[in-house]
């Protein structure tokens, strides 16, 4: 049998058909669009933590009790199952605040006010020490994080600073974007997330240990047929790991559609509260005050007391020598913040004098009963309620 040659209308009909089955919606046939979820204007919220895929469901328990909470988060294999339930834990009640006795009604009666004193403190102690006489509110620190400059933030600014306000709306973060030239001109360049993560971990080992931030966030976009996707990732200052992503989206338009980050966020504050809190404190010459790199929009107040040590010793596997976190070594003592400045700086002193003279070193966060991380995430949600 002799092949005789395609024709032209063959090979025309043979394009034709080509198009037209890339148009149809086919099981099999391979498709552009990223997101595994239908594409709908009411968005199915997603997030990975720690390379687990999360996704945000109707808790089954709240319709037969009101107090439950409205949703819960699932990882994807069950949410695809469809087989959930809500986890009943009892959980300690907090205790009740005392019914106040007469000693303490007393004490607040004009009489006492006018001999010159308030709940006991005497109106003669200097403003300092009024303030440590009493239990200072213990709140939650926000976590560093820096935005790192990518094509996406640097050519869409107005996009990362909405993405600020929702990440330290939603979260205990306090974001800062980077104000180094040289990465920002470098970042204009960069959409691909393999060579961010490079540039972040470059920079990581470039700047001092531990990084001056708990966690690194960059954005990077993709195209899908219907939108326009931005996916934030985020990386562990302390490991230099990539620990958590998700994804919001804008329409052809480019409007974008919210949340863009997930509403309530479960996950990412059980990340958030087991990652520890560190600042850089330097030595001023003039007196015992300390300059904190932390302040009111860290959430610091008056006469929380951090930890200083000298530095920040790398911790490597002995077999594969990979890098795995740090340890703070060299405990000289502890400071408490007695006064702010700017957006997020303080002034802290120590209560006795510290184990060494320094010119910059490290404050970190105490672990108290109160700041435990189970704590600090019933005290998130409930600001977020």
């Amino acid at each position: 049998m002799i092949k005789q040659p395609l024709t032209f209308n063959s090979l025309f009909l043979a394009v034709l058909l080509s198009v037209m089955l890339a148009g149809c919606h086919i099981p099999f046939w391979p498709r552009l669009e990223i997101d595994p979820f239908p594409i709908t204007n009411e968005l199915i919220e997603t997030m990975e933590v720690q390379e687990v895929v999360y996704v945000r469901v109707n808790n089954p328990a709240a319709a037969e009790d009101s107090a439950a909470e409205p949703t819960l988060w699932v990882p994807a294999s069950v949410y695809q199952s469809g087989k959930y339930t809500a986890l009943a834990v009892n959980l300690p009640q907090p205790e009740k605040a005392a019914a106040p006795t007469a000693v303490a009604d007393a004490a607040a009666t004009p009489a006492n006010q006018e001999a010159g004193t308030v709940a006991g403190l005497s109106e003669e102690l200097p403003a300092e020490e009024q303030l440590t006489a009493t239990a200072p509110v213990i709140l939650p620190l926000r976590r560093r994080v820096l935005l790192f400059p990518t094509r996406t933030t640097q050519l869409q600014p107005e996009i990362a600073t909405l993405l600020s306000l929702e990440l330290e709306a939603k979260l205990p973060l306090r974001v800062e974007e980077s104000q180094n030239s040289i990465l920002r001109e470098k970042g204009r360049l960069m959409n691909q997330p393999a060579e961010i993560t490079r540039a972040v971990k470059k920079w990581m080992k470039s700047s001092s240990i531990p990084a001056p931030v708990q966690f690194v966030l960059f954005l990077t976009t993709s195209s899908g047929r219907n939108y326009k996707f931005y996916t934030c990732t985020w990386i562990d200052a302390q490991t230099g790991d990539n620990v958590a992503a998700f994804t919001f989206r804008a329409d052809l338009s480019g409007q974008l559609l919210l949340p863009l980050v997930p509403n309530h966020p479960t996950p990412l504050l059980r990340l958030i509260d087991s990652t520890s809190w560190w600042c850089k404190i330097k030595s001023r010459s003039d007196d015992q005050l300390f300059i904190l790199e932390a302040g009111h929009r860290s959430d610091l107040n008056y006469g929380r007391e951090l930890q200083v040590f000298t530095k920040a010793v790398s911790i490597n596997d002995p077999k594969t020598k990979n890098h795995l976190g740090f340890r703070f070594q060299e405990l000289l003592g502890t400071v408490s913040v007695v006064d702010f400045f700017a957006a997020d700086g303080s002034l802290g002193q120590a209560r006795t004098p510290l184990a060494a003279d320094f010119t910059e070193a490290w404050a970190v966060e105490m672990v108290t009963p109160d700041t435990e991380p189970d704590n600090l995430l019933d005290q998130t949600l409930e600001k977020e309620q």
